[in-house]
Formats: structure tokens, C-alpha cells, sequence
């Protein structure tokens, strides 16, 4: 069904790329550069380290050690470890040679070689770069360029990682508490995080969950704003046991407290589940407790809903689904339901349809203990301004299947159709400016037949003889 999985589990998927939530602490700017004292390591109890150093007329210096260093900023929390490291004072640069790791407070790097310049307050991690945020989430690539918040050169820090890294976001990163669950797998050419709030993830964008993968050439999200974007073709799709798609030319995600409350699919937007399938140039899905409460569809092109069979069009569409079980469907403006007839009696290419300004259906959303595969049932069909109907019933007197069905036209102010449990016709009631037409074949279909034309007196149709099994017009 359309509802939890796609924008629940989508939103956790984007927004947990952002890294961290808007509760969550931010790197504060730093005035001064990291001052940078290297010691050595010691091995079995002893020290390995060897270092070699030189005075510069600066009054700076130039550093070398190898067989392990231990470096560390004396007026931050960040610390390097390295098997060598070079350190150019004039420069403020530091290379840094052989497992390398690289942490502070809320971030752990680990790669082959990492370039830190001071000056810059900038990282550069090459080759088998790996790391982990203090919320537990994951990432690898062959490169990641981290750039540090200082005052008068930058306000917010900024970590690039490129070669199509991979991502694995924490379910506490991204802002739940729902368990490992929860967690889900970012990859993409080129993923870009600022201040750990605002992502982009470029280029073949794949977002995986247990219940979910999501895919579309770039996405974005700003977890200040709790807002998440995919553009270019993206496409959303279920994995649990009731699949759903999801796609348009860009899908936009907008939550409330770390909770998805309403999705936007638009440009040949189409979504698909197992109760529905909507089509339009554009789908706004409203969420309530995680749970889809309501899509609305809307465009140009007009509006489509199909159930089965059945198919309704419409400038727009509708529909309430409170605890994700379809209620009630709205189409509004040159609304039209078709379906076919009955196969059991008819045999008939043609189909049934009503035409109204306004089509209210209702739906049977009643579901019993542990039933996840049917549809919820038809029950009742109310369509209003210059209504018109036309049905197709099996003749009097003949044997099913009928291939020269009977046809019963109708027209009035509103048409009030009910079906039985069975789904068939329970009950029609016409009301106001009522016309109606009942075509009823001669029993030899070879010969022509003058059609038999019958108005009711009082506005409301009667039911001819041949008119659909078990339907009635009344007062």
C-alpha cells in the first residue's frame, strides 16, 4: 500500500544522510590555528619513533619522525596517528604516511595518507579512506576532502567525498530511535555534506533500506529545514510485502520533528500499491503517525486512479486513506469511472461507465485479521452535476454469458449507486432532470430491433424490465 514505506522509510533514507540532526551540537569556528605537538608511539613497551628536526629563520620549524607518531592539536580535541609524518612549518602543513587516523570529537578518519593544512584548516584523506561519525554512521571511498570551520575563513565545516563512496547512515544520525533497523545505504559519485545539516549526493544516487531502495541522479536534503529533494527521474520502491513504486521527475520529502508528513511526486508523477494506482503531472501524499492519510492528484494532464479493472479520470483526484486502507476517492471536474461489465453474464468489449461534474466513491476500508492482500470493496458511488450513466445487464429470459447485453442509459442531477457484498449492483437512485434509456435486443440479434424508451413520471427512474440484476430506482 502506498503509505509508511514510501515516505516514511524514504525521508529516513534521505534524511539520515545529513549526518546529524538540528538538535545536535555544530562545530563551533576556531580563531586559532591547531597548535601541533608530535610525540612518538611505543611498540611492545617500547618507543619505535624516530624524529629528526630542523630550525627555519621564521623561528618555525620543519618536523620528521617515523616508525609511528602520535600528533595532536594542544588547543582542540583532534589527534593524528600515522606510521610517519613530515611537518613543514612555513607551510602549516603536515603529511601524513601510512594508517593514518585522524579524530576529534565528533568524526574518526582512517586512510593511507592524509594532507592537513593549518592554514586552511583542510584534510585531505587518500586512499582507502574510511570513517565514522560519533552517531555511528559509516562511510569508504578512495578520497575525502574534509574542510574545518574557521572564523574569517569559513563559518560551517564541509566534508566532499568523491570516487563513489559508500554510506551507511545510523538510525541515530538520522534523527530516530527506532533501532538498526532503521538505518540505511547512501552511494553515489560524489557525496557533500555541510555543517552535517545540509547534503547533496550526486551522480547515480542509490538509497537503500531494508524496505526500500530509492534511485534518481541527485538528491538534497537540509535537515534544518527538514527537507529532502531527488530530482531527475528518481523512482522509489518497496521491497516488503506490499511492493509500491513511487516516481516523477523530481519527489520532494518535507517533515515535521524528524517525522514525514507530506511527499511531493511531480512531473509524470505515478505511484503504485497494492489497493491503488495514481497518475498525474503531480502527487502530494499526506502522512499522519507515519502512516499515509491522504494523496492528493493534480495537473494539466488531469488525474487517474485505477483499482483492478476499474479506472476513474478526472481533473483531479482525491483520495483518504486513513490508516493506510482506502476509504473514500474524490474526482472532481469531467469525472469518469469506468469499468468492465460483468463476465459472468455479459460478453461485451464495450464498458461501463459513469460521468459526472463530481464522483464520490466509497470503499469498504474494513479489513479483517491478517488480511494484506485484498482490495477494499466498492460500496457505494455518488456522482453529481450532469450526470450520466451507462450500464450493460443481461437480457430477460436469456442464459448467461450474453453477448448482446441489454444497455440502460440514464441521466440526472446526481446518480446514487450502491453495491451489494458481492460487488454487484444493489441499488441506482437518479435524482432531479432525469432522462433514461433502456435498449433492450430482440431475442434474435439477426433481426433489428426498435429500442424501448421509457421516462418515469417524478424525476427519479424506475426499473425496466432487463435493467441490471438486483438493481432498483426508487423515490
Amino acid at each position: 500500500m502506498i503509505g509508511r514505506s514510501i515516505v516514511a522509510a524514504a525521508a529516513l533514507a534521505l534524511v539520515g544522510v545529513g549526518l546529524a540532526t538540528p538538535a545536535q551540537s555544530q562545530e563551533q569556528p576556531r580563531s586559532q590555528e591547531c597548535d601541533l605537538l608530535m610525540s612518538g608511539v611505543r611498540v611492545a613497551g617500547e618507543y619505535t619513533s624516530r624524529f629528526t628536526s630542523f630550525a627555519l629563520a621564521s623561528g618555525r620549524r620543519n618536523d620528521f619522525a617515523g616508525g609511528g607518531v602520535d600528533a595532536r592539536c594542544t588547543n582542540s580535541d583532534q589527534r593524528i596517528l600515522a606510521d610517519s609524518a613530515e611537518n613543514f612549518g612555513d607551510q602549516r602543513t603536515v603529511y601524513l604516511i601510512g594508517k593514518v587516523r585522524y579524530s576529534e570529537g565528533r568524526l574518526t578518519l582512517n586512510a593511507d595518507r592524509i594532507t592537513y593544512l593549518m592554514g586552511e584548516e583542510k584534510l585531505i584523506a587518500e586512499g582507502n579512506v574510511n570513517g565514522r561519525t560519533s552517531g555511528g554512521t559509516r562511510f569508504s571511498g578512495p578520497r575525502a576532502v574534509y574542510l574545518r570551520a574557521k572564523a574569517g575563513l569559513r563559518a560551517q565545516s564541509r566534508l566532499d567525498a568523491g570516487g563513489r563512496p559508500d554510506m551507511w547512515i545510523s538510525a541515530e544520525d538520522a534523527g530516530t530511535s527506532s533501532g538498526p533497523a532503521d538505518s540505511a545505504h547512501v552511494l553515489a559519485d560524489t557525496v557533500i555534506s555541510i555543517n552535517d545539516s545540509v547534503v547533496f549526493a550526486r551522480g547515480k544516487v542509490v538509497l537503500e533500506r531494508p524496505d526500500l531502495v530509492a534511485t534518481g541522479d541527485s538528491a538534497m536534503l537540509d535537515n534544518g529545514a527538514e527537507h529532502a529533494a531527488m530530482r531527475r527521474d528518481p523512482r522509489i520502491e518497496g521491497r516488503g510485502d506490499r511492493k509500491f513504486t513511487l516516481i516523477g521527475t523530481e519527489i520532494d520529502i518535507y517533515s515535521r520533528n524528524r517525522e514525514a508528513e507530506r511527499v511531493r511526486s511531480a512531473g509524470s508523477a505515478k505511484a503504485t500499491s497494492d489497493d491503488i494506482t495514481l497518475t498525474a503531472d503531480t502527487l502530494d501524499l499526506r502522512l499522519v503517525d507515519r502512516d499515509l492519510d491522504r494523496a492528493i492528484a493534480w495537473g494539466k494532464g488531469g488525474a487517474r486512479a485505477a483499482q483492478g479493472s476499474r479506472e476513474i479520470t478526472a481533473d483531479s483526484i482525491d483520495t483518504r486513506l486513513p490508516g493506510q486502507r482506502l476509504r473514500d476517492l474524490t474526482a472532481v471536474r469531467r469525472a469518469r469511472i469506468e469499468s468492465p461489465a460483468d463476465s459472468t453474464d455479459i460478453r461485451s468489449k464495450e464498458r461501463d461507465w459513469v460521468t459526472a461534474d463530481t464522483i464520490v466513491a466509497h470503499f469498504d476500508s474494513v479489513r479483517a485479521p491478517g488480511d494484506t492482500a485484498n482490495r477494499p470493496r466498492l460500496t457505494r458511488l455518488v456522482a453529481s452535476g450532469s450526470a450520466r450513466s451507462w450500464q450493460q445487464a443481461i437480457r430477460a429470459g436469456v442464459a448467461p454469458p450474453d453477448s448482446t447485453p441489454a444497455i440502460n442509459y440514464m441521466a440526472g442531477r446526481v446518480i446514487d449507486v450502491t453495491f451489494d457484498g458481492d460487488g454487484g449492483l444493489d441499488r441506482v437512485r437518479v435524482v432531479d432532470q432525469v432522462t433514461g434509456v433502456l435498449v433492450q435486443p430482440a431475442a434474435d440479434s439477426t433481426k433489428k430491433a426498435a429500442p424501448t424508451v421509457r421516462k418515469p413520471p417524478g424525476g427519479v427512474m424506475s426499473s425496466p424490465a432487463g435493467s441490471p440484476r438486483g438493481s432498483r430506482r426508487d423515490d
